[in-house]
């Protein structure tokens, strides 16, 4: 019978040692600005989305996403309120986190293809319980850069977000 309480004790040592692992439930909001409606949608905003999927995935996270949102013209405001919906539906799912990526296209919005780049990208970071604002990284674009650069640097924007978690 003391080995079972040496070892139960052993357990509780070890448990309290070893760091917590930590995956949360992040869901993701890509938003171009600057383009005109009925144009598709920016390959560059598929890669980003695609990147901040695969960065947090790859970091232990669960993650979803909402689908791609265009707006007219960037806003000032934290969420725009055209988000707001589907930040209601990020919390109802249980979401922890909620990172907004904005991708302005202005400037670039007279070219009317789907490989024009965003001269600026802001990626917004809250918390959901409690609702707070933690985080933002913003990010301005070369005005000639190669596909491979831009993979690159969206990357590396993605990944400085992720020890912002636990700033709640």
């Amino acid at each position: 019978m003391g080995f079972i309480k040496r070892g139960y004790v052993l357990v509780m040592i070890l448990f309290l040692l070893v760091p917590q692992i930590f995956a949360a439930n992040i869901s993701f909001l890509v938003i171009e600005t600057g383009i005109r409606e009925g144009n598709p949608v920016n390959e560059s905003s598929n890669l980003w989305e695609t990147i901040l999927l695969d960065v947090f995935f790859d970091a232990g996270h669960i993650v979803s996403n909402a689908p791609i949102m265009r707006l007219p013209n960037p806003q000032g405001k934290e969420i725009p309120d055209e988000a707001r919906e589907n930040l209601e539906d990020a919390v109802r799912g249980g979401a922890d986190f909620f990172v907004v990526a904005l991708l302005d296209y202005q400037g670039a919005a007279a070219v009317n293809s789907p490989k024009i780049k965003p001269q600026g990208v802001s990626l917004r970071l809250f918390s959901m319980n409690p609702y707070k604002f933690l985080y933002e990284q913003s990010y301005s674009a070369p005005t000639q850069s190669p596909e491979n650069d831009e993979l690159a640097d969206a990357k590396r924007i993605v990944r400085m977000i992720i020890p912002h978690l636990g700033d709640r």
